[in-house]
């Protein structure tokens, strides 16, 4: 049992490596603020996709100022959309807290799910069976396109809808509504990438298999 579970973790060494990394990350997301006081991080907004906090960030040690650094160039980092642990803000807010947890989860079924060369039907044979038949009624990689669609559908909507609020209505996500929608939206993302990598591996496979093959033939033929 462990040796056919190991020998399914390596199976692609580029998918294993991917694992590890973001399982590294997401436990660092939660590592980091207990690496520096309480309060050294608390009640920050910013702006997404750009370092705005780097004043903060070098009194940090190095590893705290590596992991928050990081955060502040993908996050906003808004305090009232974020989880709190030992009395700072988490490098990420909630819904990318939530998308890198579940992405891991993404990436295991990808793992598990039966190897091909169409990314596509990676993603559907990840699928619980009730889903998998469903799906299997449309071809693979319209499953797949379908997949990766409604997985992040709701954090679109919860998104947009809260950016675009205006002076006729007003939307706050909660941080129920951002979780969940960051975790399928993440889960969705961990698979897709996860499923890309199953097949250029089970690719590569079937090319050796093939050169095998042909191999004797044209030894045969000289």
């Amino acid at each position: 049992m462990a040796s056919s579970l190991w020998a399914r973790l390596t199976w692609s060494k580029a998918l294993l490596a991917l694992l590890v990394v973001n399982l590294v990350w997401t436990l660092s997301l939660f590592c980091a603020p207990f690496t520096v006081p309480p309060g050294s991080f608390a009640n920050q907004v910013g702006g997404a996709n750009v370092i705005d906090h780097e004043t903060i960030w070098q009194t940090f040690p190095l590893y705290a100022r590596a992991i928050y650094t990081i955060g502040d160039a993908q996050c906003h980092q808004l305090y009232y959309r974020s989880f709190w642990l030992n009395g700072n803000q988490m490098p990420i807010d909630e819904r990318m807290t939530s998308m890198y947890v579940f992405a891991n989860l993404g990436v295991l079924a990808a793992m598990f799910a039966r190897p091909s060369t169409k990314t596509g039907e990676v993603m559907v044979n990840a699928m619980p069976s009730s889903i998998r038949r469903r799906l299997a009624r449309i071809p693979s990689e319209q499953a797949g396109a379908a997949i990766v669609f409604l997985g992040l559908l709701p954090m679109a909507i919860d998104g947009f809808t809260q950016l675009f609020s205006g002076p006729y209505y007003t939307y706050e996500s909660t941080w129920t509504a951002r979780l969940v929608t960051g975790g399928i939206a993440g889960y969705v993302g961990g698979l897709l990438v996860g499923a890309m990598l199953v097949t250029i591996r089970q690719f590569s496979l079937e090319m050796e298999a093939f050169r095998a093959r042909m191999t004797p033939m044209v030894a045969g033929g000289r």
